[in-house]
C-alpha cells in the first residue's frame, strides 16, 4: 500500500515538473480532471442530441538516447503543434505525462480522421515521434441507414434494429482491448504509419471513462461487491433455500434458472435467478411478443401468463434476484451496474446503447427505481449511460438505499 502512495507521489511529482516546464502553454491546456468533466459532459450532449464526437490522444515517445531536456522541449513543440493547428472551439487538455487529449465537438468520423492525418503529417515533418489515437462517438452508430424519415432523436423502430446473430459467433462480440481493433465495427477498423507516427481509430468504446482513470476508485468498489455479496448471502440464506424448497414442492422442476447475458466488454456470463415462470418457459416467449409493452429489443409484459403464483410472490420481493449474489462474487457482476439484457436482445440493441458494456452489469441501477421515468426503451438506455458518466462512489450507495425501498413497497415485479 506505502509502495503504491509513492510511486503515485512520484509520478504526480514528474507530472508536475513536466506541466511546469510547458511555461505559458499550461494555461490554454484543461488538467485531466477537467477534461473528464468536459468529455462526460460532451458524451450527455451527444446523447441527448444525437450528434456525433470524436476524441483523439497524442502520446510522445521518446526518441532513442535522447534526453531530458530534448525530450522536455519536443514535448512544447507538439504542445505549440496542437494549440496552432485545431478549432479554438475543440477542448485539448493533460492526460498523463507527455499525453494529451483532444475533444473534436460536433465532429463526425470522417471528419476526426481528416485531422488524424493533418497532425500525423505535421508531426512527421517536426520531427516528432507520437502515437495517435482516435476513437469516435456516434450515438447513430455508423450503419447505411442511419438517417429515418421524421425520426430526429435517432431512435430507431424495433423492426429496423439489428437481427440476432447465431449461437456460434457470441465469441466474436467480445469487446477487445482498448489497444486491438474491435472485428465487430462497421466500418473496418484502419491503422496508419507516417515516418514513426503511429495511429489508429476505433469506433466501439471512449477511452478516459472515470471508471478506467481512476484504478482506485475500481478496487474500492470490487472490495464493496464481495464484502456486499458476502454478507448479503449470509443473511438471505435461508430465504433463498426456504424459496428452492416452495418451488421444488409446487411443480417439482427445477428451482434455478439460468440464462446467457452479455456482460462487462461483451463477454458471455451465464446469470443465476430463481425460477418464476413454468419449466420452459423461453420456448413460448416468441408468441408473446406481439403483446410486449416494452418497445426495442427488450421484452416485457404487464401480465405475463407464464409465471407461477410462487414466481410472482418471489417477483414482487425481489428474492428472485438474491442468487445473483453468487454472479457478483465470481465477478461476472457488481452491486450496482447496468442490467444485463439476456444475449439475444443485447445483441440486437443499437451502438449507442452498447457504451453501457464499458463497466460490469449490476443487481441494480438507476432504472430499477425509477422504472416510471423510462418509457421507451432508449429512455432505459439512457439513463444505464448517465449512471456510466457519473460513475462514483457516493451514486453506488444512493442507488442501494433506493433498491432497498422496491422489494418492501412490493414494486419488484413492476
Amino acid at each position: 500500500m506505502f509502495s503504491f502512495l509513492k510511486k503515485e507521489r512520484r509520478e504526480r511529482l514528474l507530472r508536475w515538473k513536466d506541466e511546469a516546464s510547458l511555461g505559458r502553454r499550461r494555461v490554454l491546456l484543461l488538467s485531466s480532471r477537467q477534461f473528464d468533466r468536459e468529455l462526460n459532459r460532451e458524451r450527455l450532449r451527444a446523447t441527448r442530441r444525437s450528434i456525433p464526437f470524436c476524441l483523439l490522444t497524442v502520446e510522445l515517445l521518446a526518441q532513442a538516447g535522447s534526453t531530458r531536456r530534448n525530450t522536455n522541449k519536443q514535448n512544447r513543440q507538439l504542445v505549440d503543434l496542437l494549440l496552432r493547428n485545431l478549432r479554438v472551439t475543440d477542448e485539448k487538455g493533460i492526460l498523463a505525462t507527455f499525453r494529451y487529449g483532444v475533444l473534436l465537438v460536433d465532429t463526425p468520423e470522417m471528419g476526426g480522421r481528416a485531422v488524424l492525418d493533418r497532425i500525423s503529417r505535421l508531426s512527421s515533418e517536426a520531427g516528432l515521434e507520437v502515437r495517435l489515437h482516435l476513437q469516435v462517438h456516434d450515438p447513430n452508430g455508423f450503419s447505411e441507414d442511419n438517417d429515418l424519415d421524421g425520426d430526429a432523436s435517432g431512435d430507431r423502430r424495433a423492426g429496423e434494429r439489428r437481427k440476432d446473430d447465431p449461437a456460434d459467433k457470441q465469441e466474436n462480440w467480445v469487446r477487445l482491448a482498448e489497444s486491438s481493433p474491435a472485428p465487430s465495427a462497421s466500418i473496418p477498423p484502419k491503422t496508419l504509419a507516417h515516418s514513426g507516427v503511429q495511429s489508429s481509430i476505433d469506433d466501439l468504446s471512449l477511452a478516459g471513462t472515470p471508471q478506467q482513470s481512476n484504478q482506485s476508485g475500481l478496487w474500492l468498489k470490487r472490495a464493496i461487491d464481495l464484502a456486499g455479496a458476502g454478507v448479503g448471502l449470509v443473511l438471505a440464506g435461508p430465504a433463498i433455500l426456504a424459496a428452492v424448497a416452495v418451488i421444488k414442492w409446487t411443480d417439482g422442476g427445477p428451482a434455478f434458472f439460468r440464462q446467457t447475458r452479455e456482460g462487462h466488454n461483451g463477454r458471455p456470463f451465464t446469470i443465476l435467478k430463481l425460477r418464476t415462470m413454468i419449466v420452459d418457459a423461453e420456448k413460448f416467449q416468441a408468441e408473446l411478443r406481439a403483446e410486449s409493452h416494452r418497445d426495442g429489443p427488450a421484452f416485457k409484459i404487464a401480465r405475463d401468463p407464464r409465471v407461477t403464483k410462487v414466481g410472482h410472490f418471489l417477483r414482487a420481493t425481489c428474492l428472485d434476484e438474491l442468487p445473483q449474489l453468487i454472479n457478483v462474487l465470481k465477478g461476472d457482476m457488481s452491486l450496482v451496474g447496468p442490467r444485463p439484457l439476456p444475449w439475444h436482445e443485447s445483441r440486437a440493441c443499437e451502438r449507442w446503447h452498447r457504451r453501457r458494456l464499458d463497466v460490469r452489469p449490476g443487481l441494480t441501477c438507476t432504472w430499477q427505481v425509477n422504472k416510471g421515468k423510462a418509457v421507451t426503451f432508449d429512455d432505459w438506455m439512457r439513463m444505464d449511460l448517465r449512471y456510466i458518466d457519473q460513475l462514483g462512489l457516493f451514486q453506488d450507495l444512493r442507488l442501494i438505499a433506493q433498491t432497498v425501498v422496491v422489494p418492501v413497497t412490493g414494486r419488484g415485479g413492476e
